[in-house]
């Protein structure tokens, strides 16, 4: 079969644009609320794989989310082929962190170690090859899912690497993943988001007025993993600024905030360079 030519300029268009996020946090940071961002102009289905009432999605309830909960490695592979959300403009999955902490260990430890097996794994406890097994499991399905047509939003929580030789000595905060996918989910998507949050005064003369603001950084910053695919010449500037701020009442920083951003900076893009102009 010949293979298919196509042209960048395509990917951008408004209607064939696509989101791929990976957006990491410590618990209750709100993942899952920018999650339920994607439900309010556009059909989202979650795959839920937490723990707690509704596998993690209470905090998203009065959202109206469809939502499937995975169970096992078997309900998660066919999530990730993406069978079940053909009717959906995105799909979400929450959280990848969690999937490897249940059934995707759970699948890795039935498989025999050349090593033998030991009381660890009896007990269901990894060895070190074994998150190995566990990255490319993960690896694998993930790839799947980016693949399809919609969409896409993954959130993990947040892990922080001990410097070693591998890091170059640095401290690395990034997804808690097991293996390589703790760097390699980053080469995976166009969007890798750090949501943080911190205390900040409403009236610098009113320590009363303190909030807790929630933000999200879209590059690496000090150690901390992010990305941002996202640009509009060959100077890589981004319509994204490094930090943004993620506010509800506001709209800011939500998934259509970060869409709508992007579908405005590629029209103007395309408007300004016909082509056959070079940039």
């Amino acid at each position: 079969m010949a293979l298919k030519i196509q042209n960048t300029r395509d990917l951008v268009s408004p209607q064939n644009l696509r989101l791929k996020i990976l957006m990491y946090g410590f618990p209750g940071c709100g993942k899952t609320k920018f999650l339920a961002t994607a439900n309010k102009t556009h059909k989202l289905l979650v795959g839920s794989c937490e723990t707690g009432h509704g596998k993690g999605l209470l905090s998203a309830a009065m959202e109206g989310l469809d939502y499937t909960e995975l169970n096992n490695y078997n309900e998660f592979e066919e999530f990730c082929t993406g069978q079940a959300a053909k009717p959906y403009e995105v799909t979400g999955l929450d959280s990848l962190s969690w999937a490897n902490k249940t059934f995707v260990k759970e699948k890795a430890l039935t498989l025999p170690r050349s090593k033998g097996e030991s009381q660890k794994r009896a007990l269901g406890v990894p060895e070190i090859d074994d998150y190995g097994t566990m990255g490319e499991l993960s690896r694998k399905n993930i790839q799947k899912l980016i693949d399809q047509s919609q969409h896409l939003v993954v959130t993990s929580t947040l892990r922080i690497d001990k410097p070693d030789a591998d890091n170059g000595g640095e401290q690395l905060v990034g997804p808690d993943l097991p293996g390589q996918m703790f760097l390699g989910s980053t080469a995976m998507f166009d969007l890798v988001l750090c949501l943080r949050t911190r205390s900040v005064l409403r009236d610098p003369r009113d320590a009363k007025s303190r909030y807790t603001e929630r933000f999200f950084l879209t590059e690496n910053t000090g150690g901390i993993l992010a990305k941002n695919r996202l640009s509009v010449s060959d100077k890589g500037l981004s319509f994204l600024p490094t930090e943004v701020i993620f506010d509800l009442e506001k709209g800011t920083g939500t998934f259509d905030w970060i869409l709508n951003k992007a579908k405005d900076a590629y029209t103007q893009f395309l408007l300004e360079h016909p082509v056959g102009v070079k940039v």
